[in-house]
């Protein structure tokens, strides 16, 4: 009988590719809002950072232009947060997105 191991890596290996960015955004959570700033973004979710992330589990919005999502914070800790969003992005928006990226690093 052969035995396989699982790493965990391969465990948490993410279903949609990241790509790393360097944007502003708004993260509304109820009538609060937070300027964040995105580290990476793919269609499922985003890393993000600010000061003073919100705590995990709870139920925002990111705005970034045209793009209005609801998500989850997943995970947060020293300054940066994981979002998961409720549905996926579209790729259109998504590629809206690193385009506005790559004109903010120009």
């Amino acid at each position: 009988m052969a035995v396989t191991y699982i790493s965990k890596a391969s465990v948490h290996a993410r279903r949609e590719q990241r790509f790393a960015v360097d944007l502003p955004a708004i993260l509304r959570g109820g009538e609060e809002e937070v300027n964040v700033r995105l580290l990476d973004l793919s269609r499922a979710g985003a890393l993000a950072a600010c000061p003073f992330p919100p705590p995990a589990l709870t139920k925002v919005t990111l705005l970034r232009g045209a793009l209005a999502i609801e998500a989850r914070v997943a995970w947060a800790r020293r300054g940066r947060f994981g979002l998961e969003f409720s549905r996926p992005i579209r790729a259109t928006e998504l590629l809206v997105q690193l385009s506005q990226n790559r004109t903010s690093l120009a």
